[in-house]
């Protein structure tokens, strides 16, 4: 019988991934409809605001899960991007001098623009020539990066900060606050997602997934798997870049942890506990564990840390891979 065929228990025969890929059309159908139902159903502005923020962490978990899901990449430094892009904005939207300040919609491009180009050195730096990085080594370069970032949003003086980071003072008109805010959060989730899955169906994007499951043999038949890597890198740090820009600007404050370790770390967990490599899952867990913890925190204002951290204990033991780990095997996203 050939591999690419397989028996169901009850005999039938079906190939492979055909149900992992119907099980992941109908999450995100339902994810689809929850989007949907949740500023029509609810009147509450603020729960609607609140979630909308989480929508904007759920595209930072996106950009998380293009390199590590599928590339095999462990970052400990996306938050350089996400915090970043924020620290880029608020500077160019409330210091004075020269041209500044630029106006919100500008100094959004041009924060970008910034986690690009910092995603393309970092990518230039460790994934080029003989001495390219890759693994634990990767993972320490952006942990390097991370720590950097946050020493120099501390040591910034006047021009970050300091400690108490940049009070924001542009506002994102109609799409500020509430329901509009919500809209506005959902049209760049659902743009990433859209986004990412079709590159991850691309040529390029086939090459990648490749070089996450074998690096040495999508190498060996003569694929540029640097270039592959660099320009994924790329495309994951500008949707961080632009998730970041706009959290912080609704946020009204960015401070040195946006752009540190706990911030990277968090991220990590959100996809971890949603599960890698199936892009609905980041999305999942960024939503799920910070409106879980905020809920906690609000009933449980001692022991709220420790019972997130029980129940996150509970689900990498009963299902290691993540909720929607069953995704993981070989499908087409």
């Amino acid at each position: 019988m050939p591999s690419t065929i397989e028996r169901t228990p009850g005999g039938r025969l079906r190939r492979p991934g055909v149900s992992r890929g119907r099980a992941l059309r109908s999450a995100e159908l339902v994810l689809l409809a929850l989007l949907i139902a949740v500023p029509v159903l609810s009147r509450n502005a603020f729960f609607v605001d609140r979630i909308g923020r989480y929508l904007l962490l759920a595209a930072f978990a996106i950009s998380v899960d293009l390199i590590w899901g599928y590339g095999g990449m462990f970052t400990f430094g996306q938050a350089a991007f996400f915090g970043g892009a924020g620290y880029v904005v608020g500077m160019l939207t409330t210091r004075e001098g020269w041209v500044l300040p630029l106006r919100l919609g500008v100094a959004l491009v041009v924060a970008v623009a910034g986690s690009v180009l910092l995603a393309l050195a970092i990518s230039y730096f460790t994934f080029s020539g003989r001495g390219a990085l890759r693994g634990v080594e990767f993972a320490v370069v952006t942990l390097a990066v991370a720590v950097a970032l946050e020493r120099l949003a501390n040591a910034g003086g006047s021009i970050t900060g300091g400690q108490n980071g940049i009070l924001m003072t542009s506002r994102l008109g109609p799409f500020h606050r509430g329901h509009g805010f919500y809209l506005l959060a959902a049209l760049v989730l659902i743009v990433t997602y859209l986004g990412v899955k079709r590159y991850l169906r691309s040529r390029s994007g086939l090459v990648f997934r490749g070089i996450g499951q074998n690096e040495e043999r999508v190498e060996s038949l003569g694929y540029d798997v640097a270039r592959t890597k660099r320009w994924t890198f790329v495309l994951s740090g500008a949707i961080a870049g632009l998730a970041g820009g706009l959290f912080y600007v609704h946020e009204g404050i960015v401070s040195p942890a946006a752009v540190g370790i706990g911030s990277s770390t968090l991220v990590l967990l959100w996809v971890v506990l949603g599960g890698r490599g199936t892009l609905i899952g980041p999305v999942v867990g960024a939503v799920a564990l910070p409106y879980l913890t905020a809920r906690l925190s609000g009933t449980l204002l001692d022991t709220w840390l420790v019972v997130v951290g029980v129940i996150l204990v509970v689900v990498i033991l009963v299902i290691p891979a993540g909720i929607f780990g069953f995704l993981t095997r070989e499908r087409t996203p």
